[in-house]
């Protein structure tokens, strides 16, 4: 039997630790198993024709909010070349609809919900043969597998799924498999989070499950060995446990390698001192750490189950961009309940000061099997019918203003996320909140039409100094041209490449060199 893992990420550089845990544990099968990973930036012909010429018998994809239309029109078209592949479906974007998603897609033989490695190596022995008992019938065998969801004779079958297995019982993905020294490197040391974010799927796992310390360290201890450039954690709540959490940096930092970097999401809450101490002695670019603030207003924050006093977030946020060493990146949601224009607005000047390192304006998710989905209707909150299922308005939030905020993010990702502008930015947002200036910027960019195409770094340059130029014109800061013309050139010798520079100059502005 010839099967194939495989999963359409959203970057190259992105792999799909998923495919890896299913691999492991059906290494030992009589089966011929290849992963292939491709993206969404792929070709679906292309992705296509490998899968049809390379004559599969089970193609497997793993599916999440960013793949799943794409995946659904490619596996509808495998199907239709090889009626005899059977073709499976896992991962968060089906595990809760499965049977729904079965009556759309006639294609789809199997779906697999929640997680996956025990079904899938049941699936797998049952499909190869190994019958668990000579006597059962393949029906008998299939109405066994837990979690499966599948089509026999006309007809579909929803099995109940199991507790989740002891977390220690699973094997290491990278066991049997190299890691790739081009890709992130995704790990996991727990699976669950023990807070109820009632927008975020891991608030239906209400348990967390940890592996043994000392297996982690001898797993980092592998990539450390591997000099691997960047190994990310996708544990919801890394530091859930201090001080497991402070034991596992001290050993990353003990046996830094001088390579490798490790990316973290942090409770800014649960941060304490004696964390904050010890990442503030690790080597720069060692750590990136990202902590979702999410909103600063109590009453958003108390309809979504997270703690009303966001104060502990940002003070202790600000302490780790102060050390200096760790990469930090915060969030904000837009869109969630009571959240008005006013209130994200005050929000966002209150994150914006923290400086971190990256500042994402994310988008509420209204992700089926959550609770917010369960309530959309009791908050007026309107989403896209397709995946990302992202929000349109809400009773607070009008559409025009959600497109306001879209424009806004596009200008913090330009100017701020991507660099170069460092110096610029700190003297318009000490002549104007950060909103106010971001916004405004907005409104120039998009009145000019500069959103129609991609720009280059010293495009952007020159729409910072006619926004400078137009501030000025109509008096909302005097001299500002003057001004942000003297931070440019700063920023440009201290961001950009030589030829970028020079190209900058041969623009025929007045800097002085």
């Amino acid at each position: 039997m010839k099967i194939l893992l495989t999963t359409l990420n959203s970057q190259y550089v992105h792999s799909n630790l998923a495919i890896r845990y299913m691999y492991t544990v059906i290494a030992n099968e009589e089966c011929e198993t290849e992963i292939r990973e491709f993206s969404i930036n792929n070709d679906l012909n292309y992705i296509y024709n490998e899968i049809v010429r390379a004559n599969y018998d089970l193609v497997c994809f793993s599916c999440y909010l960013w793949n799943i239309e794409e995946t659904s029109t490619l596996a509808s078209d495998l199907k239709k070349a090889k009626p005899d592949m059977k073709i499976l479906i896992g991962g968060p974007e089906t595990s809760f609809d499965g049977i729904e998603y079965m009556r759309q897609n006639d294609w789809c033989d199997f779906v697999i919900s929640g997680e996956g490695e025990y079904p899938f190596f049941r699936l797998v022995q049952l499909l190869t043969g190994k019958r668990q008992a000579l006597d059962m019938t393949e029906e008998d065998e299939l109405s066994t597998i837990p979690g499966l969801t599948y089509r026999l004779g006309g007809l579909i079958y929803v099995n109940e799924q199991i507790d989740p297995l002891d977390f220690n019982s699973i094997p290491f993905p990278y066991s049997v498999l190299e890691p790739e020294t081009d890709k992130v490197v995704y790990y996991e040391s727990s699976r669950g989070c023990p807070f109820r974010c009632s927008y975020c799927m891991s608030s239906i796992d209400k348990t967390v499950r940890a592996l043994d310390i000392q297996r982690v360290e001898r797993e980092l201890k592998y990539f450390l060995f591997k000099e691997l450039q960047q190994v990310k954690f996708i544990d919801r709540t890394f530091n859930y446990d201090r001080d497991r959490a402070y034991r596992i940096l001290e050993y990353i930092i003990r046996n830094d390698n001088g390579v490798t970097n490790f990316h973290f999401e942090l409770c800014g809450d649960l941060l304490d001192d004696r964390t904050i101490d010890l990442l503030a002695g690790a080597r720069k670019g060692l750590f990136q750490m990202e902590i979702g603030i999410q909103s600063t207003n109590p009453e958003t924050l108390r309809a979504v189950n997270r703690s009303e006093n966001v104060y502990p977030v940002l003070y202790n946020t600000g302490r780790l961009v102060e050390c200096g060493t760790c990469h930090t990146h915060v969030d904000l949601i837009a869109g969630l309940p009571y959240e008005t224009m006013e209130t994200f607005e005050r929000g966002f000047d209150k994150v914006y000061a923290l400086k971190a390192d990256a500042f994402q304006m994310g988008f509420l998710k209204v992700l089926k099997g959550t609770a917010i989905h369960a309530l959309a209707d009791d908050f007026g909150i309107v989403y896209r019918d397709h995946a990302p299922y992202e929000v349109v308005s809400t009773a607070w939030i009008t559409s025009d203003e959600m497109v306001v905020l879209k424009e806004i993010d596009r200008m913090l990702d330009t100017y701020y996320n991507r660099k170069g502008f460092s110096h610029t930015l700190d003297y318009l947002t000490s002549e104007m909140r950060p909103f106010e200036m971001f916004k405004a910027l907005a409104e120039f960019y998009y009145a000019r039409g500069y959103q129609n195409r991609d720009r280059r770094k010293d495009d952007q340059y020159r729409i910072m100094l006619e926004f400078a130029k137009e501030l000025d014109e109509t008096g909302r800061i005097p001299g500002c041209d003057r001004e942000v013309l003297k931070t440019l050139d700063l920023d440009a010798r201290e961001s950009m490449d030589k030829i970028n520079y020079g190209r900058f100059i041969r623009k025929g502005w007045e800097l002085t060199i």
